[in-house]
């Protein structure tokens, strides 16, 4: 609920007339998600590889509920989630965490993710590969890998 306060606190905005609340019902309500739509595919593509895929993530222990309720959830064997393991990015501990859990060095591990500060500089410096999906170009001077769609995840990995 702090996120939300903060939140309100910064566009000035009272919170005890039960926005707050409001808020988190609308942000928990798992019918308000949807996957992008090359999504499926490309996870349905990289599982068919026999890639181990993980999802390491900033978020309230419920994502594994998304997840399922997505119909992705199983296709993830390494799931850490920030609310659940009391770590959370940029910590080194939780990438290191995901890679015990998959059983891989970072050498042989590429993280994807949206965001440089959290998915590619901590990663990166811990030697892992790093891929950037920047669908909105909202880092086009980003030095490494980067794409705009995740359809071109598999081919890029394949090249790496």
């Amino acid at each position: 609920m702090g996120v939300y306060e903060h939140m309100l606190d910064a566009l000035g905005l009272p919170g005890g007339d039960g926005l707050r609340d409001r808020l988190y019902v609308a942000f928990t309500d798992l019918d308000h998600y949807a996957l992008f739509d090359d999504v499926a595919p490309v996870l349905a593509a990289l599982t068919a590889s026999d890639l181990t895929l993980g999802v390491v993530s900033n978020y309230e222990p419920w994502l594994e509920e998304l997840l399922e309720h997505l119909g992705v959830r199983d296709l993830f064997s390494v799931r850490v989630i920030s609310g659940r393991e009391g770590v959370e990015k940029p910590d080194p501990a939780i990438y290191q965490l995901a890679l015990q859990r998959a059983n891989v060095l970072p050498s042989e591990a590429v993280f994807v993710g949206d965001n440089p500060e959290f998915d590619t500089d901590p990663p990166s410096a811990l030697g892992m590969a790093t891929v950037l999906i920047d669908r909105r170009r909202r880092h086009p001077a980003h030095v490494g890998s980067r794409i705009e769609h995740l359809a071109h995840l598999p081919s890029m990995l394949e090249a790496m």
